[in-house]
Formats: C-alpha cells, sequence, structure tokens
C-alpha cells in the first residue's frame, strides 16, 4: 500500500505544478443581457448597461408602449420591437359570433 501512494503522490505533486491560477474576473469585462418581453396595454421599458458588451431585446405589444435603452461600452447591441393595436371597437361583442 505504501509503495503505490508515493507514485501517487509524486503524480499529483507534478501535475500541481502544471496547473495556473487566473486572476479574478472583473464583472465588468463581461457581456450584459436583457431581455424584456410585455404584452400589457400600456408598456414601459427604461434599460440602463454598462460593460463592455451590451445587449438588450425588447417586444412590446399594446395600446401604448414606451421604450428607453442607455448602453456605454465598447460592443453596443439593442432592438426594439413594438406592435400596437387598439381595443375592440365592439367590446359587447363576443369573439366567434
Amino acid at each position: 500500500m505504501k509503495t503505490l501512494s508515493f507514485p501517487l503522490v509524486a503524480a499529483l505533486l507534478a501535475a500541481a505544478t502544471l496547473v495556473h491560477g487566473e486572476p479574478a474576473r472583473d464583472p465588468a469585462q463581461s457581456p450584459c443581457f436583457n431581455v424584456s418581453v410585455q404584452n400589457d396595454r400600456v408598456n414601459r421599458s427604461a434599460i440602463e448597461q454598462d460593460c463592455q458588451r451590451n445587449y438588450s431585446r425588447t417586444v412590446q405589444a399594446g395600446q401604448s408602449n414606451w421604450a428607453q435603452t442607455v448602453q456605454t461600452g465598447e460592443l453596443n447591441s439593442n432592438k426594439v420591437r413594438q406592435y400596437q393595436y387598439e381595443q375592440l371597437r365592439y367590446p359587447d361583442r363576443k369573439r366567434g359570433q
């Protein structure tokens, strides 16, 4: 048992010398993602991103839609899709009739 543990310990020590640590990652270097889907009568979206790489996607469907995005970084990508609809003209009428 002792003869087997010495080569095992030697192999682990040799492998440990090959492993190197990396400095702690700065969260500001990581990309920021924001996805927002809103389906109400009134939709509001205000997004602020301050990372090296910023990605934002917003989809709104309603009678009144408002979106604002502020991104500061080296790479900024923003897409907003807004679909406006009016309330039913005949609210007392049921669908399918």
